[in-house]
């Protein structure tokens, strides 16, 4: 299977927002910030850059708008990064898929426990 150039800048992107996020950016993010997949469109203007964060809601939050409000910075610094003419757009969302692996992982575990109190019995 053949990947196309927005495969590669998908791919490519991920790696230099974390690069950005721990070298080049003079403010610390409030929060440990994991990005997790980009959705670049097919004209090279708009990327959905999906992130997850390990803690509560209110962590969450504070992160997101880190991230946007450094958007601007960020996408310059990407654009040289990744050697294109036009950098896209960059539209940060919070990928919920993470928090909810973490939820069934609990849950998994909450059943563990109580199947081991039943079988101590």
């Amino acid at each position: 299977m053949e990947f196309s150039r927005v495969d590669r800048l998908q791919s490519q992107m991920i790696r230099d927002l974390a690069a950005i996020l721990s070298e080049d950016l003079k403010d610390v993010p409030p929060h440990m910030i994991t990005f997790t997949r980009t959705e670049i469109s097919k004209d090279l203007k708009q990327a959905k850059v999906y992130f997850s964060v390990l803690g509560d809601e209110a962590a969450v939050e504070r992160s997101f708008i880190f991230m946007k409000r450094h958007a601007g910075v960020i996408r310059r610094i990407l654009g040289r990064r990744m050697r294109i003419k036009h950098s896209p757009e960059l539209i940060f969302t919070f990928d919920k898929s993470s928090a909810h692996v973490l939820k069934v992982g609990e849950l998994l575990n909450e059943i563990k426990k109580q199947d081991d109190s039943s079988t101590d019995k």
